[in-house]
């Protein structure tokens, strides 16, 4: 017997029966998680401690997808995308571990899944093959002997982008300081500055220490076929022997100590830093051993930081520590953290910001947290674990893996998260014994093991680092003989070399894939019912299986509202909810609102349906359990028509964070921010979201926040009150409910008494909507990377068929990757082609800016000249049907049928799209070359990135922008 059973568990909270096996050569350990869902997962798990900031894990966890023994293409992993049914499929790096996740509902395509990351994480070619951590890593680049030296890699560029983001750094600092001798000081994903230290030797060594069968966890769930799986999982365990050293994770917190830390981060040249620093406190709080506490923790997170209203979060405004404070609980890895950091803010608050932390601690510890507080919280975490269990928008035994190694991967048990109920009844039984307050004191207020950290804005500082390493390059260049030079641009030649050459046939026949057999043409039917209501008023029921769970969502028609007044409706999209109403302060609607439901918030969405007429929707949404449904619509009238807009104050933070909230994007989705604000030059639909949700809306909130601190903050909030008061009207009201069935006139009669008071207005004629000017923008930050996008309105130009669709998904998977990514050096890029006509493409962490603009423009010769033989043509076309597989939770079920409805999509439409795809021929996509040239030659350019790059670029461009 190849692997021996250790224990065997039932595990209700996730509808599972888990059993942990052990390979008895190896010591491997697996987890399987059996039950009946179709969409089966496979994570293999390493531990993975860095020992210094080159990166080498995370440069490893992109190095072994790229071509292993058995599967020697140069790109496994791109293959598996472009002819696959994965559900997932994706490698991630954490602070000591890094896993290799993968799910599909099909049984064919799961075990073509696992046996290619099998085969990638143990046989895996980079050994024999430096040009792959070349690649993925970093390598000096040097074309000709004239040319600037520069460092070239994905990874290297990734981590350029990662690292500029001021959260990062908080946290990166805190850890540095609370276990200053231990794997957790060290950044696993790599520092730029380190990155390039990196050897071949050690990169080898490091995979030959930790990639073994012996420090390796698995976690198998769902509907699977046991032996076939465990055979594969032999095949690769069987004969390696067993590792006798075990790897240790153990730390030792520091020693207590009162400095604080300082350092800086960049902000753009010539930015005024004030009130742009951020202070931070961490604590060393827990292990993954001290598993009440852990759940504790995360509900004390909830009282003390879940809206502005929370009493450490309050506190810490009211006393303008911070524009913005975020606090919780941090997981560095083994160790776990609490951190409160305030944005925002100025080095000069330090003090006082302990201070205000310590007073208001100490007070809530001795005077006790109020017991609405701790019921609201502890309700809100299990409202949310309860609606996870059944939720299919994300692949649930890739979540369950994560969730078990966060205990397994210390020598814990695997089920410490995947057992929630439990703890949080003990947890709520504790309430009332004085166990929140305690943990306050125990793990925060007489908690020695804790720093402090203060990250100044610092101007251009990033700018400065890439003249210093510019300049660093140039020297080391020149210090370089003839024959050093030559055999630089050598071995940069043949990178190149290998990056432009195709896959040998035989190589990428060896990589399994399905047949056309194996795909479907069939599209679901998800019920939609019109319910009679109110005159003016539309009434929806969406019947799906949702465990007891009731969702509501209100659609107020904007089809008469102008494009001036969507600015506003977006602030108050996030202003609904968080604000004092008639009956309710807002600390108390708070409360209500986490006892009795699963959330309510505001939303637009914009609909287009196949003759071009805009359907713009203000939403305020909710969900709570079928027994507190009467309280969700009685909150949610309450905040839609009772709120009140008077407390400028308010208002103001609520700003301030989502201006804070928009930087953050900035760091993590420029690609998708750029492609936007191109498309909003070229489509009306496309600009309304500008205004509600992009660049026009970050500038609007500047402009907000400066008036709340001004003498026309009265101006304001009367603008904002007049933008409700003209969404109250039974003539826009569009009602959805999705749940279970023969709900649907208990739900009707409710919502016909608590809307009876809202009164019927004439909607007036559709509003015109146009979109923006059309010119070519860039937009500077302080990040050393950028983000390139173009994008066009194909419609007449560009038509959506199936042919469309496996186009995007072939230039996405062939030309682009390895244009942008693989010899670009870009993290990524963006194809999008919709229904609606919007085309864009973008660029992700990329360190050019022209070339990139340039490899665009060449998309229509490469598509002219692409030649696919019926095997990867074949692949193209299973990942292009793959997405429109992927299985739907019961609330998402219930919002496709709307959408559908909305913009007039039917299913049979749909089917007729898919019977297109594969009915695909190589010639068809050849002559969308056309099409394509004309979206590319009329596109509008968006950048957002370094200044440097953008100021030598300057003349690509009509306008420039400073960002932030």
């Amino acid at each position: 017997m190849a692997f021996k059973q250790i224990e065997t568990q039932e595990l209700p909270d996730i509808q599972s029966v888990g059993t942990v096996y052990e390979h008895v050569e190896t010591g491997a350990k697996v987890l399987y998680l059996a039950n009946d869902d179709s969409n089966k997962a496979f994570t293999i798990g390493f531990k993975t401690p860095p020992y210094n900031d080159n990166g080498i894990a995370h440069i490893i966890e992109h190095s072994v997808l790229n071509g292993s023994e058995k599967y020697p293409s140069k790109e496994p992993f791109v293959e598996l995308v472009k002819g696959s049914l994965n559900t997932f499929v994706n490698a991630m790096t954490f602070s000591d571990k890094t896993i290799y996740p993968v799910a599909s509902t099909n049984k064919k395509d799961f075990m073509h899944l696992m046996s290619v990351y099998l085969d990638a994480v143990f046989k895996p070619n980079f050994y024999s093959n430096a040009q792959i951590l070349a690649q993925e890593g970093w390598h000096h680049h040097l074309e000709s002997a004239e040319d600037d030296l520069i460092y070239k890699g994905v990874v290297y560029n990734e981590m350029k982008g990662a690292t500029a983001s001021p959260e990062r750094q908080v946290q990166q600092h805190l850890t540095h300081q609370l276990y200053p001798n231990s794997i957790y000081r060290h950044e696993s994903g790599g520092n730029p500055k380190a990155i390039p230290s990196l050897t071949q030797e050690e990169f080898v060594a490091f995979h030959q220490t930790y990639y073994h069968p012996s420090n390796s966890l698995t976690v198998l769930y769902g509907d699977i076929d046991k032996k076939e799986t465990f055979a594969a999982l032999e095949d690769y365990f069987s004969g390696a022997g067993k590792h006798s050293e075990k790897v240790d994770l153990s730390f030792e917190p520091a020693v207590p100590d009162d400095a604080v830390f300082e350092d800086t981060y960049s902000i753009t040249a010539g930015d005024n830093p004030e009130g742009k620093d951020y202070l931070a406190l961490g604590w060393h709080v827990s292990e993954p051993n001290d598993v009440l506490d852990m759940y504790g923790l995360e509900v004390l997170e909830e009282i003390l930081f879940g809206n502005n209203q929370s009493p450490l979060k309050k506190a810490l405004l009211d006393a303008d520590i911070g524009g913005d404070i975020i606090g919780g609980v941090a997981d560095f890895g083994y160790p776990t953290g609490f951190m409160i950091t305030a944005k925002y803010s100025d080095a000069s608050k330090m003090t006082r910001f302990k201070e205000v932390v310590q007073e208001t601690l100490k007070h809530l510890m001795t005077e006790g947290i109020d017991e609405g507080l701790i019921d609201s919280a502890l309700n809100k975490i299990t409202f949310q674990t309860k609606e996870a269990a059944i939720s299919e928008d994300n692949p649930r035994g890739v979540i369950y893996a994560i969730n078990a190694y966060q205990s397994w991967l210390y020598d814990k048990s695997p089920y410490v998260n995947l057992q929630f109920s439990g703890y949080l009844k003990e947890l709520a039984e504790l309430a009332g014994k004085g166990y929140f307050e305690q943990l306050i004191k125990e793990k925060l207020v007489y908690n020695p093991l804790r720093t402090a950290v203060i990250l100044k804005a610092e101007p251009g500082k990033s700018d400065q680092f890439e003249a210093k390493t510019h300049q660093q390059l140039q020297e080391y260049k020149a210090n370089l003989s003839k024959e050093e030079i030559d055999k630089m641009i050598a071995k940069t030649q043949e990178l190149i070399k290998r990056q432009e050459a195709p896959d040998k046939p035989e190589d990428l026949a060896k990589i399994p894939t399905l047949t056309k057999e194996d795909l479907s043409t069939q599209v679901e039917e998800y019920p939609l019912t019109e319910i009679p209501f109110n005159e003016g008023t539309h009434f929806y029921q969406a019947e799906q299986f949702t465990s007891g769970i009731d969702y509501l969502s209100l659609y107020i028609d904007l089809k008469d509202v102008a494009a001036e007044e969507y600015q506003w409706l977006g602030l108050l999209s996030h202003l609904l909810g968080k604000l004092d109403t008639k009956k309710y302060d807002v600390a108390t609607l708070q409360r209500q609102k986490d006892l009795y439901t699963g959330g309510i918030y505001g939303k637009i969405d914009i609909y287009e349906d196949k003759a071009g007429q805009l359907k713009p929707y203000f939403i305020l949404r909710g969900k709570s359990l079928e027994s507190s449904f009467e309280e969700l619509v009685s909150l949610m009238q309450e905040i839609l028509c009772h709120t009140q807009f008077e407390n400028k104050d308010d208002i103001l933070k609520i700003t301030q964070q989502l201006i804070s909230n928009f930087e953050r994007r900035i760091n993590s989705s420029s690609h998708v921010l750029a492609a936007n604000r191109a498309l909003s030059q070229v489509k009306s639909s496309a600009k309304l979201n500008e205004l509600i949700s992009g660049m026009d809306q970050f500038l609007f909130l500047k402009d907000i926040r400066a008036a709340l601190q001004s003498d026309k903050s009265k101006e304001a909030t009367e603008r904002i009150k007049q933008t409700v008061k003209g969404l109250l009207n039974k003539n826009r009201l569009n009602i959805l409910y999705v749940g279970e069935k023969d709900r649907g006139v208990l739900v009707k009669e409710t919502l016909q008494v608590a809307f009876s008071e809202v009164p019927s207005v004439e909607l007036g004629e559709p509003a015109i909507i146009k979109p923006g000017a059309k010119q070519h923008e860039a937009y500077v930050t302080a990040q050393d990377v950028n983000y390139v996008a173009v994008a066009s309105n194909a419609n007449d130009k560009f038509d959506y068929t199936g042919a469309a669709k496996v186009l995007a998904t072939t230039i996405r998977y062939s030309y682009l990757w390895n244009e942008i990514r693989v010899k670009g050096g870009a993290y990524g890029s963006l194809y999008n082609h919709r229904r609606t006509g919007e085309f864009a493409l973008s660029s992700y962490r990329d360190p050019n800016i022209r070339k990139t603009l340039e490899t665009y423009k060449g998309l229509p010769n490469y598509v002219a000249q692409m030649e696919l033989s019926d095997s990867e043509l074949l692949k193209y076309i299973i990942g292009t049907i793959s997405p429109m597989e992927q299985p739907k939770s019961a609330f998402s079920k219930g919002l496709t049928a709307f959408n559908r409805l909305k913009t007039g999509v039917t299913r049979e439409e749909l089917v007729h799209l898919k019977e297109e795809i594969l009915a695909v021929d190589s010639n068809a996509l050849q002559m969308l070359n056309k099409g394509l040239n004309s979206v590319l030659e009329e596109s509008s350019v968006v950048v957002i990135g370094n200044k440097g790059q953008i100021e030598i670029e300057k003349d690509l461009f009509d306008k420039v922008y400073e960002l932030y």
